[in-house]
């Protein structure tokens, strides 16, 4: 079995879990005003920047925990897509944009987490530090005003990362379902029923990728709507997805150690020159 496609469906399975709690916590509680935040009030501002405070560690744990699935997830996918090619003989431009699209979605990953950790910081050292009281007049709260702008910006540059990734996520799992149904089939490795589990979780990658974006419009709604889209796709069809790949994926990498004259994958049937295949 593949290791990193295990602690890869793992990472998924706790980042999605805590991100679902987060919600459930913090956008979902009793408390939550939409009017009130609308409206900036200072006092509920207050009370939000408190329970923030208290979610603090599972909010980080999550973003630790889905930057490290991604990182897992790239080394098998780039794996999937060079041998699928037959070592860049075989439909070069859908296995490049595989692996460039993995590396996209780890890269903005990464570095989206480490803005958003650096800027939480920030924020709470301000939230708990600074004078956000008396700026202009007596308790004018200006500061808590223009604190919880800034951090619902920052909110709204996380949530069009994650829709990145969906994307990128959909366009993986589509391309890898067209490379694996073109083949021949008696040169295909991979089964074609997990290329159909991971074009179930391409649809539902793509429906969460909308709700991400809904949510700016009624957020109650398509936040309960995108918490079960990510139960079922995230927690269960995806590590499902990862760990067929960890049980399957020696079927179509090549043997280094013992070459094979007759293996269908990396040569042809009749034994002639490779000839390198177009779109």
């Amino acid at each position: 079995m593949n290791c990193s496609c295990l602690f890869s469906a793992f990472c998924f399975i706790v980042s999605n879990a805590l991100g679902i709690a987060v919600i459930v916590e913090d956008k979902l509680r009793p408390s939550y005003s939409e009017i009130a935040l609308r409206s900036l009030d200072p006092e509920y501002i207050q009370l939000s920047w408190n329970h923030r405070r208290n979610i603090a560690p599972l909010v980080q744990c999550s973003h630790v925990f889905n930057c490290l699935a991604w990182l897992f997830l790239l080394p098998p996918v780039l794996q999937l897509a060079w041998s699928l090619s037959r070592g860049g003989k075989r439909k070069v431009g859908i296995h490049t944009a595989i692996g460039g699209f993995a590396i996209a979605g780890c890269t903005t990953e990464i570095l989206s987490r480490l803005l958003l950790l650096g800027g939480w910081g920030a924020a709470q050292w301000i939230s708990t530090d600074f004078n956000l009281n008396y700026w202009i007049d007596s308790g004018d709260s200006l500061g808590w005003k223009t604190l919880e702008v800034v951090y619902i910006v920052m909110e709204g540059l996380l949530n069009w990362v994650d829709a990145f990734e969906w994307i990128c996520l959909f366009t993986i799992l589509i391309l890898l379902y067209f490379s694996i149904g073109t083949q021949m089939p008696e040169q295909r490795a991979m089964s074609m029923g997990w290329a159909r589990l991971g074009l179930m979780v391409a649809f539902l990658s793509f429906v969460d990728f909308s709700a991400d974006l809904l949510r700016l419009e009624d957020w109650k709604t398509f936040a309960q709507f995108a918490i079960f889209i990510s139960i079922v796709n995230t927690c269960i069809l995806l590590p499902m997805w990862l760990l067929w790949l960890s049980c399957t994926i020696r079927n179509v990498l090549p043997n280094y150690d013992e070459i094979e004259e007759n293996d269908p994958v990396w040569n042809n049937a009749g034994g002639t020159a490779p000839q390198i295949e177009s779109f």
